[in-house]
């Protein structure tokens, strides 16, 4: 058999794709290449468009990618390839470019005639995605305790330094019945914790008739049999209903008690350029409300550092804010220019060497943050996702719902029947790089 390989960069949101990718490529009768250094007869590079870093970095990783599998056909796919395909058709060591409008089928079209296979009759059938019910789950589950449920795509916001709005579209939500029988497929495969992803999943609905909130969706996908711990990945802070709020404070961990709330900046000057639908003081409500009714909760932010025009006050403005926040941890990304953009059309725009300062000092603050966090669970218990993985520590390495990420002592144990269980772990050691635990 022909075998393949699949390489994703970016978001959880590309992570679902590239499942929809591999189950796509394993009904054409491919097998996942070995992992190591063996070559693949196919390379598929799902690509982020999200910064010029990332831009960058698939251009670097095509020609790795290369180098390791001299032979293969290598597909560039995702996000960058739909921005600019001529950038990537460009590059010597890239035989085909896929952008996002119907990607499974498409890729699967394209490795089919490369390879001299016959690609089979997948009906379509699960509504805006491009994926059907056999392409839903990962084909092969082995190795892997966590899945990407994609409920919705696309954004219809217009923040003036955001280009995934034009390479993803307009905002568009999967039918409730066909995101349950996808959960109920994902749990049969063997997974413990299932993660809802979407482009503004908070969104979610909203274009359906009759329209539907996220809090609608999230009851029913907690009485699907088997489900044992729900994720949701990004919320903007105005989809943070009180009815999600309500679902996290009420259902004990099986819907993790967690949310990333985009900030972007803490100044509400530095908001009204980026064009975005909220100010400070919306955002410390929802963090705030989200505090008060789950005390345990683990709030993480994005932030963009060195928006155009930034000034040292305004910057400061945002260390402070998150400085006397709920946030926990931050994401934080140096901006850069996206060509389409109302942002990159600037004149104000701020030299490297200021935004890579300004980012070192809140990548300290982020440390300083997750580990104040961490230090409260010390000699607390904890629900927790082991995972596949044992770490060079020779820890078996788990997730809790409130998603603190941490090695736990086997003693001697055999990992194997540990894998991919739902247990409880009490937090015995915290430190600047890592948490310590032991099964309770």
């Amino acid at each position: 058999m022909a075998t393949f390989r699949i390489v994703t960069l970016g978001c959880k949101l590309n992570q679902a794709d590239s499942s929809a990718l591999e189950a796509r490529l394993v009904l054409l009768g491919l097998r996942r290449a070995p992992s190591g250094s063996t070559p693949a007869d196919l390379v598929v590079l799902n690509t982020c468009t999200v910064t010029g870093n990332a831009d960058r970095e698939a251009r670097q990783i095509t020609r790795r990618l290369r180098r390791a599998n001299p032979q293969a056909v290598l597909i560039a796919t995702g996000c960058y390839a739909e921005r600019d395909a001529g950038a990537l058709r460009r590059l010597p060591q890239v035989d085909d470019v896929v952008g996002m409008r119907d990607q499974a089928a498409r890729v699967a079209a394209v490795a089919a005639d490369a390879l001299g296979l016959v690609s089979p009759a997948v009906p379509n059938d699960l509504g805006p995605f491009g994926a059907t019910r056999a392409c839903d789950s990962p084909a092969d589950p082995e190795g892997r305790t966590r899945a990407y449920l994609k409920i919705q795509d696309g954004c219809d916001l217009r923040c003036s330094y955001c280009i995934i709005p034009s390479v993803r579209g307009d905002s568009r939500s999967l039918i409730p019945d066909h995101v349950l029988r996808r959960l109920a497929e994902m749990t049969e495969h063997g997974y413990r914790e299932i993660v809802f992803t979407g482009v503004n999943t908070g969104d979610y609905g909203r274009d359906l008739d009759p329209p539907l909130r996220l809090h609608d969706l999230l009851p029913r996908a907690l009485r699907v049999a088997g489900v044992g711990r729900l994720r949701l990945n990004s919320l903007e802070p105005k989809t943070v209903t009180d009815g999600v709020i309500e679902l996290l404070a009420t259902h004990g961990g099986r819907l993790a008690r967690h949310l990333q709330i985009p900030l972007q900046s803490g100044s509400d000057s530095v908001l009204a350029r980026m064009h975005r639908p909220y100010r400070v003081r919306d955002y410390t409500r929802v963090t705030g409300a989200l505090r008060h009714a789950i005390p345990e909760i683990a709030l993480g932010a994005d932030v963009i550092v060195g928006f155009p025009g930034e000034t040292e006050e305004e910057f400061s403005e945002t260390l402070h804010f998150i400085e006397s926040s709920s946030l926990n941890y931050l994401h934080v990304f140096s901006y850069s220019p996206r060509p389409g953009t109302a942002a990159a059309d600037r004149t104000d725009h701020l030299p490297s060497v200021v935004i890579r300062e300004r980012s070192a000092r809140l990548r300290m603050l982020a440390r300083t943050l997750s580990l104040r966090f961490r230090q409260r669970f010390l000699g607390h218990t904890l629900p927790v996702l082991t995972l596949r993985e044992i770490r060079s520590d020779g820890r078996l390495r788990a997730l809790s719902d409130n998603y603190i990420d941490m090695g736990i002592d086997l003693d001697g144990r055999n990992p194997g029947p540990l894998f991919n269980q739902l247990l409880t772990a009490r937090i015995t050691e915290v430190t600047e790089d890592q948490t310590v635990a032991s099964l309770a």
